[in-house]
C-alpha cells in the first residue's frame, strides 16, 4: 500500500520509495528511509496534501509525492 491511502491517524512502517531523482534524494534527506515509522496526521478532504509525522517530525506532501511511498500499515 502506498502513503497516499493511509488516513489520518493510521501509520505504518516504509517498506520503499518508488520516486525518481530528484525526489528521492529529497525524500531520504527528509527522514523517509526504509523502515521508519510514519503517521499521518492530518489530509485534505480530497487527500491533495497530507501532514505526516516521520522521526518526530512533521512534514507536509504532496498526495503524488505521498503516492511514491511505499508502506506496510501497522495494525
Amino acid at each position: 500500500m502506498r502513503l497516499n491511502e493511509l488516513n489520518m491517524g493510521e501509520s505504518g512502517i516504509i517498506k520503499k520509495i518508488h520516486a525518481k531523482e530528484p525526489l528521492k534524494s529529497k525524500l531520504l534527506s527528509m527522514g523517509f528511509a526504509r523502515g521508519e515509522r510514519v503517521k499521518v496526521l492530518k489530509h485534505t478532504l480530497a487527500k491533495n496534501t497530507f501532514d505526516v509525522d516521520v522521526n518526530g517530525i512533521n512534514i507536509a506532501l504532496r498526495e503524488e509525492e505521498a503516492r511514491e511511498i511505499e508502506v506496510e500499515k501497522d495494525n
